[in-house]
């Protein structure tokens, strides 16, 4: 199916990126004794996951220092985690201001554009913040979701693989899940089947990977490894919509058109917005069929699918 269809991955792997790599900056940042001591309490207690505490000291650290760079940043990154985006725009901002080449800074401030529908704007602080902190990997991946929102998914692959030259051994299942994503949707089949091997065998409970493993394997014909992939996918997560589509499909092709029609249901009751997307798959793979059973079972299906179509 279309990859910007489905997938509602584009800003949760964002914010899986950035949420899982807090950069709070902490080391010669300080001039001063005092402003040091205030300083590394305020990173603790970020790194410890109190960010009002956190906030509290950067405070005081900015009230003694006023163009502590990273100070603000710092800030700004525990109002990001907290939800309140105006003021970590702000505290990126200024941050950028007193200290133009803060990679990490870029990297929050471009999430957060790209969060308010600016791709753009975000684009060009992700690779601001890869110039001046070339080893910065997440930025890579988050740079490679837009491309790929883009279409652009030659660039999305090389900043994928990028990603995943950086972490070396350590790897990532995001970064080889979105890399798979990007080879199926340059049907390059053999590749994305790879990557999503990769990223079950380091994550066994990606969801996202078995499903879309599961629909390279029906575009390669392989519907008995898609069956069981998207079973999988279903164990997993029982309220995972697209599974559910992928499944129906396969029934239908294997002439199961009870199941097909019940797995149907269940996917546009969890995702009414996937039934067009779905509409075009089965048409595709329908074939007119003369037989009275099958075409009885194929307008059933498609009077469930077609409203929604458009």
């Amino acid at each position: 199916m279309e990859m910007e269809k489905r997938l509602g991955f584009f800003k949760k792997s964002a914010a899986a990126f950035v949420i899982g790599s807090l950069f709070f900056c902490g080391q010669n940042a300080y001039s001063a004794d005092s402003e040091k001591e205030v300083f590394l309490k305020g990173v603790t207690y970020g790194r410890e996951g109190n960010y009002g505490a956190a906030i509290k000291a950067f405070n005081r650290a900015i009230g003694i220092k006023p163009d502590f760079a990273e100070a603000y940043h710092n800030r700004g990154l525990a109002y990001y985690v907290k939800g309140q985006r105006d003021r970590a725009l702000a505290d990126f901002n200024k941050a950028l201001e007193i200290n133009p080449v803060l990679a990490e800074a870029y990297f929050y401030r471009a999430n957060i554009y790209d969060s308010r529908n600016n791709p753009e704007r975000a684009l060009s602080d992700y690779t601001k913040a890869i110039e001046i902190k070339p080893d910065l990997a997440p930025a890579y991946s988050c740079r490679g979701i837009i491309y790929s929102k883009k279409g652009n998914f030659d660039q999305a692959l090389s900043d994928f693989s990028k990603s995943l030259e950086i972490r070396s051994a350590s790897g990532s299942s995001m970064d080889y899940y979105l890399r798979g994503k990007a080879y199926l949707s340059k049907n390059i089949f053999d590749k994305a089947i790879s990557d999503y091997d990769k990223a079950i065998e380091i994550d066994p409970k990606n969801v996202s990977a078995y499903c879309d493993r599961g629909w390279a394997y029906q575009e390669t014909g392989d519907l008995k490894k898609a069956m069981l992939d998207d079973a999988k996918a279903i164990e997993l997560d029982p309220k995972y919509s697209w599974a559910y589509y992928d499944r129906a499909l396969i029934s239908f092709r294997l002439g199961e058109y009870g199941v097909a029609l019940s797995d149907y249901k269940k996917a546009v009751k969890l995702n009414p917005k996937g039934a067009a997307d779905a509409y075009k798959e089965f048409v595709k793979h329908e074939s007119s069929p003369k037989d009275p059973k099958v075409k009885e079972a194929a307008q059933a299906i498609k009077e469930l699918l077609e409203p929604r179509h458009g």
